[in-house]
């Protein structure tokens, strides 16, 4: 059974596109089908995946807009899907941006028209597009950008849970609770089948002192109600730079902690889909 997962929260510069492009090599190199989406306009997982969001004619906007149009999806997806390194993905440009917009006309006019518009909800139209995919694959994991928009909403009617990636920093924290919040608001409106996967902490310094005791304190606050995974992501020059030259941390530096600590999130949603 495909599980799909989101990869969100509404700050920016925590780890989102970095954990989507290696949680999913993690997941690869466990001998699982693995499908990327990047819902951002900006294309930043379609960057680190090595393409350039510019040249490309056929992206999600194509799907979605398919779905919108009521058009037969398979006019679209063999062309859409990229095969990358151990993994396949579904890139994004600025046309996304474009069905933001409409998302947002259809939402509009839902509310004008007293919830009587026909045709696919505002919501759930990357819900439609997943579907036509989850036969081919085991996960499918999305790359949200850091805005809680239609786009972001889609992401997570279509999920079955969220990965919430928190950058090691107080203020990080703030966020982070208003992203669960947000979360919560979907199931209980939307998508009463979406949860919290986990929360994972990011850009990790375990010698200091402030990473270890944010680390003690989201356990504290968080872990009885949702997963905290064990292995937080340490920061090192050799991930950060790692999109520059390759795919995925596993391909640049596989003896990378980094590398090690992915695998080990992937190990515990493995875990997680076989309960």
């Amino acid at each position: 059974m495909c599980r799909i997962y989101a990869v969100t929260n509404s700050k920016g510069g925590v780890g989102k596109t970095t954990t989507c492009a290696n949680l999913g090599a993690a997941l690869a190199e466990a001998g699982k089908k693995v499908l990327l989406v990047d819902n951002d306009p900006q294309g930043d997982l379609t960057k680190v995946m090595r393409a350039d969001p510019k040249t490309l004619k056929y992206t999600l906007a194509n799907l979605m807009n398919a779905v919108l149009d009521d058009t037969e999806l398979e006019l679209f997806a063999s062309k859409t899907i990229i095969e990358g390194k151990g993994v396949h993905y579904i890139p994004a440009n600025s046309k996304l941006a474009g069905v933001s917009s409409r998302l947002v006309a259809l939402q509009m006019s839902s509310r004008y028209r007293g919830g009587a518009v026909s045709g696919t909800p505002c919501e759930m139209v990357m819900a439609h597009v997943l579907d036509f995919f989850r036969d081919s694959y085991d996960y499918i994991l999305i790359d949200c950008g850091h805005s809680m928009d239609l786009l972001t909403i889609n992401a997570l009617a279509a999920a079955n849970q969220a990965i919430v990636p928190v950058q090691a920093h107080y203020l990080a924290m703030e966020d982070m609770a208003d992203t669960l919040e947000v979360i919560q608001t979907i199931r209980q409106g939307i998508n009463p089948n979406l949860a919290v996967g986990g929360i994972l902490l990011t850009m990790y310094q375990g010698r200091t002192n402030l990473c270890r005791s944010i680390q003690e304190e989201i356990q504290a606050d968080y872990g009885d109600a949702f997963v905290v995974f064990s292995s937080p992501i340490d920061y090192s020059i050799r991930m950060a730079e790692h999109p520059i030259g390759a795919a995925s941390i596993f391909e640049y530096e596989p003896g990378n902690p980094a590398a090690k600590a992915y695998t080990a999130v992937a190990k515990e949603v493995l875990s997680c889909g076989q309960e």
